[in-house]
């Protein structure tokens, strides 16, 4: 056995070690899969807490923004600002209501009664007629004069009389001292005018007073106020209109004042009416310029029936001009050599071959045209045409072979080449014997046939509103067509290229062409002077390319081009919109 000082384990102790490592066993699968379960719904919980947590939070914020945004715009939306309202300046010296004695109120009440009354019809009156506030010195003397006459001695009256006028002072007096807040305040600064409240009846008939002392006050406040007169205090202002009432000559007064007050009415709604008056003058006289104005762009810029535009036109273009079936040429008798039998008959296959591959190979090529156009309209709807152009018209094909034609030098039995070319150029011209044309295959490259033509079109459009900017057209016409060079360029370099100018008589080609074309298409109008159109278009030439069909012994049909017309117009003049 092994001890503190001895280490080593026996063979029983080393079987006992063995079994009880072997005894201990690992949890298994099942248990780690329920301890991963159990983790994971711990985690789904957690995340589902703290999800929950984060939308009701988001809701409550949402909830609060939408109450903070609505009584914004609820206190937003009151506070609209109020429109004014005119004020009365209160008087500069307004005595006391309570603190003084009875006789003393009633004429103060009077006296800031009158006040009230004459500074609201001085505003009044202002407000409608700013020129009667500074009345000249005559108006004042007249006014003077006027109180002058109102302080005239009053003619004995009867006890009953004294007696009636005490109480219909002391009436007024009760109802300036109740009328007196409410109009220093400016609550209502037309109180002048107001309806009375009672009828009016004379002093000999014993009526109430009140409403008659009342309407003359005013009336006599109101010329105060206009023509500057000093005011009257006491009992004698107040009984001094029912005694005018009673008869002593100065019944004219209130009449007058009246009068007055309403030839200032009518002379402000007369100025007023002349003010607009004067205002739809102006107007029309401004209308009237601006058309006088309009008449005169129309008259300097010249007649709106003629305009120009530009034409853009990317087409394809068949030129149709084949090669003739049959073979070449006999065996020429100036040949001292005559070629051998295999070699004709290579050469007749080689020929054959290059014509075929030239009629698979053939197509038209890329082309397009501009024209500069004048136009001139015929009523509303047709326009004739008229220009100068210039056209470009290609093809392209393939070959595979390069043919040299020999032909004898002046003078001498020598032959000579100019070099090789293609099949094209050489069935153009059918006078070449066999044994003088040589046929050898290379390799493929393109060969291009190009035309450029001087043109002058004349023709006729028809236009026809859809909209108020839209409109479709549809026209025809004729061009007369120069050519100016043509060419025949190949990829080859071995194959020359061969063109013709304007004036070169050796050209096989046609000089001029007569064509004729249709289109049709959509417009829009982008201002009164310019729009644009769109449109296909089809022309067809009249004539054959070549200028001696018959000679070449070749097929020849007419060509023609199939494009697109892109055209930019603009009116002369301002236009019919």
């Amino acid at each position: 056995m092994s001890s503190a000082a001895n280490n080593k384990r026996g063979r029983l102790e080393e079987e006992f070690q063995r079994r009880m490592q072997d005894a201990e066993a690992s949890p298994s699968a099942a248990v780690w899969d329920r301890i991963d379960h159990q983790l994971t719904m711990q985690e789904s919980s957690h995340y589902k807490s703290g999800m929950l947590f984060y939308r009701q939070l988001a809701a409550a914020c949402v909830a609060i923004l939408l109450l903070a945004g609505g009584l914004g715009a609820y206190y937003l939306g009151d506070a609209s600002p109020k429109s004014p309202v005119a004020q009365l300046q209160q008087p500069t010296a307004t005595p006391s209501m309570a603190a003084t004695a009875p006789a003393t109120a009633t004429e103060n009440s009077e006296a800031t009664t009158e006040e009230t009354i004459a500074a609201a019809m001085q505003q009044a009156v202002r407000a409608d007629q700013p020129s009667v506030g500074a009345a000249p010195v005559s108006r004042k003397a007249t006014g003077a004069k006027a109180a002058g006459a109102k302080r005239a001695p009053v003619p004995a009256a009867s006890a009953a009389q004294i007696e009636q006028a005490e109480e219909t002072t002391a009436s007024i007096t009760a109802e300036s001292i109740a009328l007196a807040p409410g109009a220093t305040t400016g609550a209502d600064p037309t109180i002048w005018h107001r309806k009375p409240d009672t009828r009016y009846n004379s002093f000999f008939n014993g009526g109430d007073n009140t409403a008659a002392q009342r309407l003359f006050s005013n009336f006599e406040e109101a010329r105060k106020s206009i023509f500057g007169a000093p005011a009257a205090n006491g009992i004698a202002a107040a009984t001094q209109p029912r005694t005018s009432f009673a008869g002593t000559g100065a019944t004219a007064a209130p009449t007058n004042d009246f009068r007055k007050l309403n030839e200032l009415a009518i002379n402000r709604q007369k100025e007023l009416q002349r003010e607009q008056e004067m205002m739809v003058q102006a107007l029309n006289d401004k209308r009237t310029g601006a058309d006088v104005k309009v008449v005169d762009e129309k008259e300097l810029s010249g007649d709106s029936r003629w305009t120009v535009g530009m034409a853009y036109m990317p087409s394809y273009f068949e030129q149709n001009i084949g090669i003739p079936a049959q073979g070449v040429g006999g065996i020429s008798y100036d040949s001292f050599a005559a070629p051998s039998l295999s070699t004709l008959r290579q050469t007749n296959t080689y020929m054959a071959d290059a014509r075929e591959e030239y009629h698979e190979e053939i197509e038209p090529g890329f082309s397009f045209g501009v024209e500069v156009k004048t136009g001139f309209k015929l009523g509303k709807k047709w326009k004739l045409l008229s220009g100068l152009g210039f056209t470009q018209n290609t093809a392209r094909s393939k070959s595979s072979y390069l043919i040299e034609q020999f032909e004898e030098k002046p003078g001498t039995n020598q032959k000579v080449s100019p070099g090789p070319t293609t099949i094209f150029l050489s069935s153009l011209n059918n006078n070449y014997a066999a044994d003088s044309m040589s046929v050898a295959r290379t390799s493929e490259y393109g060969v291009t046939y190009r035309y450029r033509h001087l043109t002058v079109p004349a023709g006729i459009q028809y236009e026809g509103n859809i909209s108020k900017d839209w409109f479709w057209f549809a026209g025809g016409g004729v061009a007369a067509n120069i050519l100016i060079e043509s060419a025949v360029l190949a990829s080859n370099a071995e194959v020359r290229d061969k063109s013709y100018a304007l004036n070169d008589d050796e050209s096989p080609f046609r000089k001029l062409q007569w064509s004729g074309n249709v289109t049709a298409g959509l417009g829009k109008r982008l201002s009164n002077n310019i729009s644009v159109a769109v449109g296909p278009e089809y022309r067809a030439y009249l004539n054959s390319m070549l200028a001696n069909p018959g000679t070449t012994q070749a097929p020849q049909g007419k060509p023609y081009t199939i494009g697109l017309n892109m055209a930019v117009n603009y009116d002369l003049g301002p236009g019919n919109r």
